[in-house]
């Protein structure tokens, strides 16, 4: 049972580095959309969100992880940025 303490605690760790990374993207993404609605900007860029999604899918199979949940984590992601980005 200590073994499996020990790696929860670094699952823990590890989420807690998740979140404290979430926070500061988010902090971006509001000055991103200031800069878009300064601009007359829309919220959406095609163009860039098929490329972020794009690397984000090339980085996580390098990691060893599935498509899908790459997929899943980044729309989450993605949808909550323009909800930020469109609130401005």
């Amino acid at each position: 049972m200590e073994l499996l303490e020990k790696y929860r605690k670094q699952i823990d760790e590890i989420d807690r580095k998740i979140i404290e990374y979430l926070g500061k993207r988010y902090k971006i993404v509001k000055k991103v959309g200031l800069f878009k609605k300064r601009k007359g900007l829309k919220p959406l860029d095609k163009k860039r969100w098929f490329a972020v999604l794009k690397t984000r899918i090339s980085w996580g199979e390098k990691n060893g992880l599935p498509e899908t949940l790459i997929k899943k984590i980044y729309k989450a992601i993605h949808q909550f940025s323009l909800k930020v980005e469109k609130e401005i």
